[in-house]
């Protein structure tokens, strides 16, 4: 039983909080203040209430009177459960533990192999891409897992709200090189849009402005909060960058579809016939049956984080109580699955697994492409010359070899007619014949 004593320490405590917080709210007049006042007093007179009884239930002998106090603080109980409830940043709904802790690893372990393949591979832009996607997803799951505990800190919100939305901008960053990649692979002149670096240029361009949009309109939202305002033009701006992104998007899979439908790589026959039209640098690699799946696992990637997208602006839009935001199954499937598929078939597919691990494919018009071209061209070159000064070692040694031959068959040619290039001198002189001087000493029959 608790001591009268430290129900007084607590009463003094109380009510001089609820003394302070009543005097603000008396000059208050803005929102973002009367709000978490009016619901800041209103849990600290729910809390007297309840202690105020709980000592009454100590000290009380009569059963009626118990059981009036144990009734007041139980509704007083009950208020102070429904104010927390409504700090609840996820809208009424607590993130599930085991899942999303579960998730948190996975995508660890994503994050560690494609770290380590990319750096193996030397597959720098898609392994720091990835590095970056897996990494963010991560974080996201940490951020999710530590809010069960406490679904009301801010921090633990922001972090997985941020993470998991720009995440995807990322892995899609490292997806978008890959096209360019099959270009140079099959030829340029199938391409729709040239030169072929504005492939690059666009999608990447694309992603770091949806990367932006998304990432301002989670400040915003996120400053929004801590203002205790409300966070709905945060919102509006971060499904704005999500449907960018799913535009930009949209067009990335048209033109790849496109390519492959101009290479008609959905007919095996009619593709094969084009073999003598496309890049013959690469034809080993194209015989590669890890190489001519690779077109639809990249598009499989592609079409998961493309139906993630889709469900987050969906999501997003219906605001932070929606339906979808508030049932995290949705969130599972079409969110975490999807991306998990997206970044595994990618590890078991991984380009430095495809292309080999010295297997350069640069891009034309991309600085590595000029620096790869300058390495081509000096390796042809002193190829060339070692082909050259081989050539002139072989030509030298002919010529010895001849004059060796030539000297064995004048001694051993004695009294036999010389060749009608030579004319015959005696006594040492020199006689000119066909063009040719004979300055041999005579050599008797």
């Amino acid at each position: 039983m608790t001591s009268t004593t430290n129900f007084d320490k607590v009463f003094t405590t109380l009510s001089s909080q609820i003394s302070s917080a009543s005097k603000i709210l008396a000059t208050a007049s803005a929102k973002n203040i009367v709000y978490p006042e009016s619901k800041t007093l209103a849990g600290l007179q729910a809390s007297y209430a309840y202690y105020s009884n709980q000592e009454i239930i100590a000290t009380a002998t009569q059963s009626q009177v118990i059981q009036s106090a144990s009734s007041i603080a139980a509704q007083a109980s009950g208020t102070l459960q429904e104010i927390y409830e409504s700090n609840n940043l996820y809208g009424g709904m607590t993130p599930s533990k085991g899942g999303n802790l579960a998730l948190a690893i996975i995508m660890g372990i994503f994050f560690v192999v494609h770290s380590g393949l990319g750096l193996w591979f030397k597959q720098w832009w898609f392994g720091t891409a990835f590095f970056c996607g897996c990494g963010l997803e991560m974080a996201g799951y940490i951020g999710r897992t530590l809010s069960n505990d406490n679904y009301t800190i801010l921090n633990y919100f922001l972090v997985q709200i941020i993470c998991l939305t720009i995440a995807p901008a990322f892995i899609m960053g490292g997806i978008y090189i890959l096209l360019t990649k099959f270009i140079m692979i099959y030829g340029i002149k199938f391409a729709l849009v040239k030169p072929i670096m504005l492939y690059s240029y666009i999608f990447i361009f694309c992603d770091v402005v949806s990367l932006v949009i998304q990432a301002a309109g989670g400040g915003i939202a996120a400053v929004s909060l801590v203002e205790n305002e409300s966070s709905l033009s945060g919102t509006h701006v971060m499904v704005a960058g999500l449907a960018f992104q799913v535009f930009s998007m949209s067009i990335y899979i048209f033109l790849y579809l496109h390519y492959f439908y101009k290479i008609k790589f959905f007919n095996k026959r009619e593709h094969l016939k084009l073999e003598s039209e496309f890049n013959p640098k690469y034809a080993e690699l194209r015989s590669k049956r890890i190489f001519q799946i690779f077109p639809f696992v990249v598009f499989l990637a592609v079409i998961f984080v493309y139906v993630r997208c889709i469900y987050r602006v969906v999501e997003l839009a219906e605001g932070w109580d929606g339906f979808l935001i508030t049932h995290e199954v949705y969130f599972m499937i079409l969110d975490a699955l999807m991306m998990g598929l997206a970044i595994i078939i990618l590890i078991f597919f991984h380009p430095g697994f495809v292309f080999g691990r010295n297997t350069k494919i640069p891009v034309k018009g991309l600085a590595n492409y000029n620096k790869s071209k300058d390495q081509e061209e000096q390796a042809i070159v002193s190829s060339q010359g070692d082909e050259r000064f081989n050539k002139n070692d072989e030509l030298e040694n002919e010529n010895y070899s001849n004059d060796d031959s030539n000297d064995v068959h004048d001694h051993e040619t004695k009294g036999v007619q010389e060749p009608d290039y030579y004319h015959e001198a005696t006594d040492g002189n020199v006689q000119e014949s066909n063009g040719y001087v004979d300055t041999r000493p005579n050599v008797a029959n």
